[in-house]
């Protein structure tokens, strides 16, 4: 018994690492992007976005490995395990893509998608937050984790009214401005596909709570 609470306080201390730096890298981002809306873009912040990444992919690796060692010892499937830890590090993934895309930008936002932008920007964090404390939730109650995952839900509905805002505008400019157009309506689509996939992770996660339904 001493063995299996080891081993599972083993693999939780890890996977809060992991966690810690998907969150990190989601805040660094958004406040980038938020210093983008403002004119006032560091790209040297982004640099520190993308240090995450690899800080996550350190932790992800050890938390892989410990989680096999102990396979027989652990209360949810190793299988499900593996695939949530892999999900969450598409999120980091996307997070760091981003950011080399922002590196490069090479425009400042149109003024009358900033407010749609800042939007759009503050439910991408909240998400990426809602959906870190769901997995923690996940190793003691289900119900309250059941019920954030509605709370993604909602996110990304309001998100994806922004999206087709801030679309909605560029669309309308006038066609010299079509790279600039074509390049910003990238990030925004870029953030919204990382909510969307902030909820797909929270519906995974809501399979699990009906395949665990003890817990």
């Amino acid at each position: 018994m001493k063995f299996i609470k080891d081993k599972r306080s083993e693999l939780l201390n890890t996977s809060k690492d992991f966690y810690r730096e998907v969150l990190k890298g989601s805040d660094l981002l958004h406040g980038c992007i938020n210093d983008l809306i403002d004119g006032k873009l560091n790209k040297n912040k982004l640099e520190e976005v993308i240090q995450c990444e690899h800080k996550a992919d350190q932790a992800k690796e050890k938390y892989i490995n410990i989680l096999y060692k102990g396979k027989r010892s652990l209360p949810f499937l190793v299988e499900d395990r593996y695939r949530l830890i892999k999900y969450l590090d598409i999120v980091s993934d996307n997070s760091e893509d981003l950011a080399h895309g922002l590196i490069v930008y090479p425009f400042k936002l149109f003024d009358d998608i900033k407010a749609d932008m800042k939007i759009i920007n503050d439910l991408y964090q909240e998400s990426i937050e809602s959906l870190v404390e769901m997995v923690n939730l996940m190793e003691m109650d289900f119900k309250t984790a059941y019920q954030k995952s509605f709370h993604i839900e909602t996110l990304k509905r309001s998100a994806r009214e922004a999206k087709y805002k801030i679309l909605g505008v560029l669309y309308q400019k006038p066609k010299e401005k079509s790279l600039r157009v074509y390049l910003t309506s990238k990030i925004c689509i870029k953030v919204y596909d990382m909510i969307v996939r902030a909820e797909e992770i929270s519906d995974y996660l809501r399979s699990l709570i009906v395949k665990y339904p003890s817990k």
